[in-house]
């Protein structure tokens, strides 16, 4: 079966989850809308959000075969739920909403997740399982290695270097050509002059590292 032909289900209820059905309810291609089946929790509190049913990961492997997408803002939460519901036999999609503007030559890893009102420019490439939230914008060559989370409105200007499971705040902004490592968080509202080693948290304008 074609993966457009696969039902879809969205792990987590959370507020990302909420956000990210919500713009597939009422976006004008009603394909993904369609093949909603359900979303899904380790602990369902509730049984149903917005008519469609919230399942365990137990309950829904009689669902067989899935397309899911994972809307957890954590870097390294999606990275292990990404290989537990891979060893499911469950297969990665990826969602772009339809008022992001992408440029050409773009490479865009599965189960990547770009929110409306973003830009992706062109030549960039994005990982597996990247997140890019709301009017966030990729210049162009940037490397966003996978399980990435963009926050709202980050930019992150060309040739930038995101390592794996990097964490950008919401407003965000990166200097062109920074290098960003594995595991580093950039504070909300930050702005990144110089290059961030992996797994250091930066804050502030210009940005320096929290001790």
């Amino acid at each position: 079966m074609h993966a457009a032909d696969l039902p879809l289900v969205i792990f987590g209820t959370g507020g990302l989850a909420r956000e990210l059905w919500g713009w597939m309810k009422t976006a004008r291609d009603g394909r993904p809308r369609a093949r909603m089946a359900a979303f899904v929790v380790d602990d369902a509190a509730f049984d149903s959000y917005d008519g469609i049913p919230v399942m365990s990961r137990e309950q829904a492997r009689r669902l067989q075969r899935v397309e899911y997408l994972i809307a957890v803002a954590n870097p390294m939460e999606r990275k292990r739920l990404s290989a537990e519901l891979d060893a499911l036999g469950w297969q990665a999609g990826t969602y772009t909403h339809e008022s992001a503007l992408l440029g050409v030559n773009l490479t865009i890893g599965k189960g990547t997740m770009i929110f409306p009102r973003c830009s992706i420019s062109s030549d960039a490439t994005l990982g597996e399982h990247v997140l890019v939230n709301g009017g966030t914008a990729i210049g162009h060559d940037c490397v966003i290695a996978s399980y990435c989370s963009l926050l709202g409105g980050a930019s992150i200007n060309g040739s930038v270097t995101l390592g794996e499971g990097v964490l950008v705040g919401a407003g965000a902004i990166i200097h062109p050509g920074k290098k960003i490592g594995s595991g580093a968080t950039v504070g909300m509202g930050s702005v990144v002059l110089r290059h961030v080693a992996a797994g250091q948290t930066v804050f502030g304008n210009p940005a320096k590292p929290l001790h």
